[in-house]
């Protein structure tokens, strides 16, 4: 059973009597989203920390680089794809923060 599987079977458990859920589960829920919110804003400042030096050794705001290298405009270097994914791994992250 996958990860979501065992959230969705969960989900159903506590849908079918919400009033007689044991209060070891919402404790556990409550420690695991804390966690994972640490574990996403850890990397996202080490993503952010990434991006800055790739701004700072080419002179050029991830926005417009990222613009340019979607539009063919810069080669496929190892940097710039390194650089390209990270910023989508910054939105991502970015995303996956706000819900937590």
């Amino acid at each position: 059973m996958t990860t979501l599987e065992k959230i969705k079977c969960l989900e159903e458990y506590v849908a079918i009597n919400n009033s007689v859920v044991d209060s070891v589960i919402e404790i556990t829920i409550n420690k695991l989203l804390a966690r994972e919110f640490e574990r996403v804003s850890e990397l996202k400042a080490r993503l952010i920390n990434d991006i800055s030096e790739f701004e700072k050794q080419y002179v050029l705001k991830s926005d417009d680089f990222y613009q340019k290298y979607e539009k063919g405009m810069l080669a496929d270097s190892m940097d710039f794809v390194e650089w390209a994914a990270t910023v989508e791994m910054l939105e991502n992250v970015k995303r996956q923060h706000k819900l937590s």
